[in-house]
């Protein structure tokens, strides 16, 4: 069964340079207060299981939203506590990442499907979907150096999410494009969840989180601070949006 799990996980890093190093020495030993170490992730505690789940997370800038994402996906181990992740998953935390700017735009698809998982055979069979969906069927010859910004995140979300994931994690970075293709790659999200793909989706946009969420976790100072019905929390969100406790935008 897919599933995610943290069990009061926690997740810090230095402010100062060797910190790490003179506390490995037993000088002395960091705590939650201690100034020189930040905990972006600080006792938090959820579960999600079961296939198709639509999980969206919210709060302000520092409250730890990527450093969590980061946690599922691997790329970071916890300081403390248990994450538990059952179901290959697909980071899109990165959409630029391992892309070659000399490179043409058929090899970084052929090199971006290798390095998230696919075989060659599998790339050539989805090779046509990627660049229609990518909308490069023009330039996919030409070295990437000559893509524009727009273009190049088309190109590596589309090669993304050919890949068969079951637990998509998705950075707020995905709607930095125009307003076409941000429809056109939530509709591919959504579509993905459809076929029982677990979606994690970080995002500035409370409507976007309306439509595709289920549920909302709500981060604040690392832990926290609700978890439930996206309807409830968003409430809850704005609620604390208008009396003045956050900032009133949840990057």
């Amino acid at each position: 069964m897919r599933r995610v799990l943290f069990e009061e996980v926690r997740k810090r890093f230095s402010r100062q340079r060797g910190a790490k190093i003179v506390a490995n020495w037993g000088f002395w030993r960091p705590t939650a207060d201690d100034p020189r170490w930040f905990w972006p992730i600080n006792g938090v505690s959820f579960s999600i299981e079961g296939s198709g789940r639509r999980l969206g997370i919210i709060g302000a800038n520092g409250s730890g939203k990527t450093t969590l994402l980061r946690l599922i996906a691997g790329v970071t181990q916890p300081t403390s506590g248990w994450v538990e992740v059952h179901g290959r998953v697909l980071p899109l935390l990165e959409l630029f990442s391992g892309m070659q700017p000399e490179l043409t735009g058929r090899e970084n698809i052929l090199m971006g499907g290798v390095l998230l998982g696919m075989r060659r055979r599998e790339i050539l069979g989805k090779f046509d979907s990627i660049v229609d969906f990518a909308g490069i069927s023009g330039f996919v010859d030409m070295p990437l150096k000559h893509y524009s910004l727009g273009m190049m995140m088309r190109l590596g979300f589309s090669v993304a999410t050919h890949v068969e994931g079951k637990i998509i994690l998705v950075d707020e970075a995905w709607g930095i494009g125009d307003a076409e293709f941000q429809k056109k790659s939530a509709e591919r999200l959504d579509e993905l969840r459809q076929r029982g793909a677990t979606l994690i989706l970080v995002s500035h946009d409370l409507e976007v989180l309306r439509r595709l969420t289920d549920e909302i976790l709500w981060l604040h100072g690392g832990r926290v601070e609700a978890f439930g019905p996206s309807e409830k929390v968003i409430a809850r969100y704005l609620a604390a949006v208008q009396s003045g406790k956050i900032p009133t935008q949840p990057a």
